[in-house]
């Protein structure tokens, strides 16, 4: 059964966040279907139409969609009928062998140190001599000992090995490269882990340290790191809020901290100008509900003038009671 590699960095890669729901899916479906192919890591003899009922449930638009994102994320080379996921062989080596230049490089950095450390060592014999460049204790190596016979020999040369920067000793105090961006000093530090305990004090752990390696090997600048990392520490954030900004400009193709002020810079005008455009109303004091309700009723109704004294000649039934009662005092008299 063949398979192929997922790294659980993929949880908070920034080119990943970028996808939805639905092209996420895609893009795994997209490299089981590469893992399966005989030239591993790249896709050949299907059309739109069968690749997607492979990966889409045969939704063509998702698919063209999908592609198109990872183009622009640089995550696949599409060449007419042939896609390719470019960090392929990086990613999914089945073996060592597959890296022979990284092997080789290991084998010569270990052979170093063994003369080192053999040449450190006091000799109690004095017949036995060690230096740089010949060493006496030439034991016979075998087939079995040996790190990796297929690119170990003493032939190779430094042009054909690609040599990593070597790893700061613990402790070791590195001075960051002061640069002027948005008018105030970002200080640049060449490790990462330095990076981060400049603007938030604390080491990072070790989810933090590898989550931003991988913005690294993503093609994000050291500069873009700081100035996201500054921004926080001037707001008073924390770790989160960097990230959050890292992978907004991620997602807009920003790689470096001149590009990142630059988007800042176009996203506070273009506030501005919304604000510029936005008509707000005066306020105006109000009299209560029921107050402006009664002053409306008495600007509708009509004038009235004064009132004409009515008598009992204007009430015919008191007039007719009236009457009565006098009768009756009448009679009683």
């Amino acid at each position: 059964m063949k398979w192929y590699r997922m790294y659980s960095e993929a949880r908070n890669d920034a080119k990943l966040r970028a996808l939805n729901d639905s092209q996420h899916r895609v893009w795994f479906n997209l490299l089981c279907i590469a893992g399966e192919q005989s030239d591993r890591g790249t896709i050949t003899g299907y059309d739109d139409e069968l690749l997607a009922v492979e990966v889409s449930n045969g939704d063509v638009e998702l698919l063209t969609e999908t592609l198109n994102k990872l183009q622009k994320l640089r995550m696949i080379r599409r060449d007419e009928d042939r896609i390719s996921f470019i960090n392929w062989e990086k990613r999914q080596y089945d073996n060592p062998s597959d890296r022979p230049k990284a092997v080789n490089e290991r084998v010569k950095k270990h052979r170093a140190k063994t003369k080192r450390n053999d040449c450190d060592q006091p000799n109690t014999k004095s017949e036995t001599t060690c230096n740089v460049d010949v060493t006496s204790c030439n034991d016979k190596v075998t087939e079995g000992n040996t790190l990796y016979t297929d690119t170990d020999s003493d032939t190779d040369t430094e042009a054909d090995i690609e040599l990593l920067p070597p790893l700061p000793s613990k402790g070791e105090r590195h001075e960051p490269v002061v640069v002027v961006v948005g008018g105030r000093d970002l200080h640049v530090y060449k490790s990462a882990i330095d990076q981060y305990k400049h603007y938030f004090v604390y080491e990072p752990n070790r989810t933090i340290t590898e989550l931003l390696h991988s913005y690294l090997d993503d093609g994000v600048q050291m500069d873009m790191l700081a100035w996201a990392m500054r921004r926080a520490a001037e707001k008073g954030k924390a770790w989160d809020y960097a990230k959050g900004a890292i992978e907004k400009l991620f997602a807009k193709g920003v790689r470096t901290a001149e590009q990142a002020e630059q988007e800042n810079q176009a996203f506070h005008q273009q506030q501005e100008q919304k604000q510029s455009r936005k008509v707000v109303p005066l306020r105006e004091d109000k009299l209560p509900a029921s107050v402006q309700w009664q002053l409306e009723q008495q600007s509708v109704q009509q004038p009235m003038g004064p009132e004409e004294p009515k008598t009992i000649e204007d009430y015919p039934e008191l007039k007719a009671m009236l009457e009565q009662l006098r009768q009756k005092q009448k009679q009683a008299r």
